[in-house]
């Protein structure tokens, strides 16, 4: 019973992750909604992108800008130079899609349909490196292969368009999620590995992925039940999520090394997804729970390892968790 009651847990953690279930209808048209955000709260030197009901907007200190894709859930949207990637999450398969920047679908990076229920593939959690040359994301497509169902992590080269598995998961875990790269080593890539203690529990650690050696090293500790990092633009601190046993969350800061990450602190407990650096140090964006379990977008900035100036962006939006956000750097500044 232990088992399975473990098996049924790991099933949900996609879920958790960032997953929902949608289905593709089209591409198209310039459009704006009336998405309610504080936009003087956003730093002027960030970009915040997230989709929400098929809507991709790119969200500003200036403003918010929206296009429609008539994909009315979307997941997991990041920018692509002036374009964007998307999931298609369909009930049996998801996808990645590029987007123009006035919706329409440029092409399918990785098509998740093989026409055979089957041998149908997930393709999801996608991330660009900094060069924006290649494409991280996790996927069962190797289960025909390996018999292991769970989520791998791989590298699909946007130039050449060849894919490579880099990690593997720890059989009938959940997989791996949230791959994450290094913005100031190509070769680095964090991304969250699920597992099972000797009772058969479940739970996290983040681990680091050097492609140029081809090694792992584990970021955090089966303890601290860690998931959702991410890394500060100039690399040098790394922002994390830790489980607790109340079904809260505990968020974590630390000072990246080469050996690995130093002086983890502290800085806030509640029920948080995604927290993100700005790209003005000593500030964050994170989702934070509403009491229907949507999330509104929150920014604060970090003094002495505490948060402290907080700001709802959104209020009462019903954010999906599911679907994430990105914080990339703006082209030009507001005065």
């Amino acid at each position: 019973m232990k088992i399975l009651r473990a098996v049924i847990i790991f099933a949900l953690i996609p879920l958790i992750a960032g997953y929902l279930v949608a289905s593709f209808k089209g591409h198209k048209t310039q459009s704006t909604v009336s998405l309610n955000v504080a936009t003087n709260n956003i730093l002027p030197t960030d970009r915040i992108t997230l989709v929400e009901k098929g809507i991709i907007s790119s969200i500003t200190q200036k403003g918010v800008t929206s296009i429609s894709t008539n994909d009315q859930q979307l997941i997991e949207t990041i920018p692509l130079g002036e374009n964007y990637v998307s999931v298609d999450k369909q009930t049996n398969y998801a996808s990645l899609l590029e987007f123009s920047s006035t919706g329409s679908l440029t092409r399918t990076l990785l098509n998740g349909n093989t026409n055979t229920i089957d041998t149908m593939n997930w393709y999801t959690d996608p991330a660009i490196s900094a060069d924006q040359k290649e494409i991280a994301f996790v996927s069962d497509r190797d289960k025909d292969k390996t018999d292991v169902q769970d989520n791998a992590l791989f590298v699909k080269n946007l130039t050449t368009n060849s894919v490579k598995k880099i990690v593997d998961p720890d059989p009938h875990s959940g997989g791996i999620a949230n791959p994450v790269w290094s913005p100031i080593n190509p070769n680095l890539i964090t991304y969250d590995y699920y597992q099972y203690d000797d009772a058969y529990n479940p739970y996290s650690v983040i681990k680091e992925y050097d492609i140029s050696t081809q090694s792992t090293n584990p970021l955090t500790t089966q303890k601290q039940n860690a998931y959702q990092g991410s890394f500060s633009p100039d690399g040098k601190q790394f922002i994390f999520l830790e489980r607790n046993n109340d079904i809260t969350t505990t968020m974590y800061i630390a000072d990246v090394t080469p050996e690995g990450l130093s002086h983890v602190q502290q800085i806030a407990t509640g029920d948080f997804a995604y927290p993100k650096f700005s790209n003005t140090p000593k500030h964050i964006y994170y989702l934070q729970a509403q009491e229907n379990n949507n999330y509104d977008l929150d920014t604060a900035t970090i003094q002495n390892n505490n948060m402290t100036n907080i700001h709802a962006l959104s209020t009462d939006q019903e954010l999906q968790a599911n679907s994430g956000f990105t914080v990339s750097k703006t082209t030009t500044t507001s005065k």
